[in-house]
């Protein structure tokens, strides 16, 4: 039985970034376009939502369903497992996967949270804005508890932090969108963040909105390529070369 049946039912994220394979751009995006109307009929789908990473080499990728429980079966849907299967023998060279739900009403939570912050905006960001915004942020999240922004187990991008967009997203919510993840030991370590003035300078640069998410575990045998906590799937390194 899957480990989602035991929690809440509540908006699920999965957190993930890949990189491709030599040669394979070409047949990786044109399967990708052609499989997204089959992501987007299924129960519960919310948004599949894609980008490039400020100073990454990674490409992000998430997709969000109603529940763990929908998002597990679209896991086993057997058109998703064809697809899934192409990609991981043939389309990645690295990829890693982790998986967030929103807390239930009332829920007290304790312990690590995936922060997401979204900004939403007519244009994309002019490239000084852009420069500014990472600026800021190299210099405003290392003086709070933000954790190191682990990508495949025991590597890191250089800042504790991904901004990711433009965003090529499904169903489309604005013209164009940025999101600004980071991980926490705590939602008071976040909320001392957020109250933070660097936050405040951040809100003025397009529809500002912030959710937190809680980790969600698997046991073993659920998944392949699982961590001993149950918590993240993948391989490779960052590594392009």
């Amino acid at each position: 039985m899957s480990t989602s049946t035991k929690i809440p039912q509540t908006l699920t994220v999965m957190e993930a970034c890949f990189t491709l394979n030599p040669g394979v751009d070409d047949e990786f995006w044109a399967a990708q376009d052609k499989f997204g109307p089959i992501a987007a009929a299924a129960p519960g789908f919310r948004a599949v939502i894609g980008g490039p990473i400020a100073g990454s080499p990674w490409l992000y990728f998430s997709g969000k369903w109603a529940t763990p429980d929908l998002m597990d079966e679209w896991y086993h849907t057997r058109a998703h497992t064809a697809v899934q299967n192409k990609a991981h023998e043939k389309w990645f060279k690295s990829v890693y996967l982790r998986k967030w739900r929103l807390p239930a009403e009332g829920e007290e939570v304790r312990g690590r949270v995936f922060s997401e912050i979204a900004i939403a905006r007519e244009t994309p960001l002019p490239e000084a804005e852009h420069a500014a915004i990472l600026a800021s942020l190299n210099e405003s999240l290392p003086s709070f508890n933000v954790r190191p922004f682990e990508t495949v187990i025991g590597e890191f991008e250089p800042h504790p932090y991904q901004f990711v967009g433009p965003l090529q997203e499904f169903p489309e919510v604005a013209p164009a969108r940025y999101l600004l993840l980071t991980h926490w030991d705590s939602p008071a370590d976040l909320q001392a963040w957020l109250d933070s003035p660097a936050v405040a300078e951040l809100e003025k640069a397009g529809d500002f909105s912030a959710e937190h998410y809680v980790p969600i575990f698997h046991e073993q045998g659920e998944r392949e390529r699982l961590t001993p906590d149950g918590f993240q799937r993948g391989w490779g390194g960052e590594a392009t070369s």
